[in-house]
């Protein structure tokens, strides 16, 4: 196939036309130094906002008398808040919590494995007896509602403290129930007592900001598995070698 050669000719740029283009890009250039400039002075605006706006809080707060109120933002305290703490420190409160979670879970599948003991000894049926896991985790779904805004106001930990004693104090009756009736009611309190995930989820909020929960939370999730699994484990040896209760 024959080579085909352009026939127009060669366009040769003149001393005019590259001043013009010369003019073209400085022009360009000093608009770009302009955009730079204007977004380090609205940068350094938004810092001398910031400092202001800290500086004055501060002012207020020596202004405040003895009886007077001022609320505290998180602008005003953030390396107070959880969100400041070192990641040991966070890893190892959520490591209690870990525990915390499997220890409810563990207690909500345990039951499981005494519903034969139940079954013989109150002379209920195997359906019946199995109403025991089934109004811990109804009332547990409850209690988590209403321990969450409770954490909320008064703090995580008195909260996840009361929720942990009440949960064990009500295991009592359901060990030494002398009739089917009060280990209803015993695992039905247990279950409302349950802070449950709900606390536990608001503890990840306080100390990991909205983009970087992802491990923390699937570490917490994974505890609530683990105590599932776990239960029936313990339940089998117990069942086998020791009384329902």
């Amino acid at each position: 196939m024959p080579a085909h050669f352009n026939e127009e000719p060669v366009q040769v740029m003149g001393a005019s036309d590259l001043e013009r283009a010369n003019e073209k890009l400085g022009a360009r250039d000093l608009e770009d130094d302009k955009d730079s400039d204007a977004k380090s002075s609205d940068d350094h605006a938004i810092d001398q906002q910031r400092t202001h706006a800290s500086d004055s809080a501060g002012e207020k707060m020596e202004k405040l008398g003895t009886y007077d109120k001022y609320e505290i933002t998180e602008e005003d305290c953030y390396d107070e808040l959880g969100y400041s703490f070192p990641k040991w420190k966070k890893w190892y409160i959520l490591t209690v919590i870990f525990w915390v979670q499997v220890s409810m879970n563990f207690n909500t599948s345990l039951y499981s494995n005494a519903i034969p003991g139940i079954e013989a000894e109150f002379g209920v049926s195997a359906q019946a007896a199995r109403c025991g896991a089934m109004i811990f985790l109804v009332l547990y779904a409850f209690g988590c509602e209403l321990w969450a805004p409770w954490s909320e106001e008064f703090g995580r930990w008195p909260v996840l403290q009361l929720s942990l004693f009440l949960v064990n104090l009500w295991q009592l009756p359901v060990a030494l129930a002398p009739n089917f009736a009060t280990i209803m009611v015993g695992r039905a309190l247990g279950g409302l007592s349950s802070a449950g995930g709900s606390v536990t989820l608001g503890m990840i909020a306080d100390m990991w900001e909205a983009d970087n929960q992802q491990y923390a939370v699937a570490y917490v999730v994974f505890s609530s598995v683990g105590g599932s699994v776990l239960g029936p484990i313990v339940g089998g040896f117990s069942e086998a070698y020791l009384n329902w209760r």
